[in-house]
C-alpha cells in the first residue's frame, strides 16, 4: 500500500497559504472601525463648530487626499488640528476615548496633543493647518 506524500513542492507552499489566510482574516469586514464613533463628516463648507465639543477632540472626514483630521477644540475658537494617519506606516487612526488607535500595529496616540502613548510609532502626530470662519473649521489653503 502506497502512503500519501507531502511533496517539498506542497510543503513550502503551507506557510505562504497561512500567511495569506492570516492577512485576509485580519483584513475582514468590520475591521476597520472608527472607535467609539464614526468620523464627523465635513461638507463642502466644512464641519461646524457647533459639532466639535469645547475641551474634547473630533476625527473629522475632510474628503480629498488624507481626509482624517484630529481637530482638538479648546475653549471658544481655540482649534489645532492633527493628522489622523499613523506617523508608523500611514493607517487611518480610530479614536477610542482619549487615544487613537491605529489598527495595522497596534501604535497609539494621545488625542489631546498627538504625541505617541504606544509604539511601534515613534513620532508624534503632524500638526494640519485649520481655520475658523463663519462658525466653520475648515482646512487652511
Amino acid at each position: 500500500m502506497e502512503r500519501p506524500c507531502l511533496s517539498r513542492r506542497h510543503a513550502l507552499l503551507l506557510p505562504a497559504s497561512a500567511a495569506g489566510l492570516g492577512t485576509l482574516a485580519a483584513c475582514g469586514p468590520g475591521d476597520e472601525g472608527f472607535g467609539d464613533a464614526q468620523p464627523l463628516r465635513a461638507d463642502d463648507g466644512g464641519v461646524s463648530l457647533d459639532d466639535v465639543p469645547e475641551n474634547e477632540s473630533t476625527l473629522v472626514n475632510f474628503g480629498g487626499e488624507q481626509p482624517f483630521v484630529l481637530l482638538v477644540r479648546g475653549t471658544g475658537e481655540d482649534i489645532t488640528a492633527y493628522s489622523g494617519y499613523c506617523t508608523h506606516n500611514g493607517c487611518a487612526l480610530s479614536q477610542k476615548q482619549d487615544e487613537l488607535d491605529c489598527p495595522c500595529h497596534g501604535s497609539k496616540f494621545d488625542s489631546s496633543n498627538g504625541e505617541v502613548l504606544v509604539g511601534p510609532a515613534t513620532r508624534q502626530l503632524p500638526e494640519v493647518s485649520v481655520v475658523v470662519e463663519e462658525g466653520l473649521v475648515r482646512r487652511a489653503g
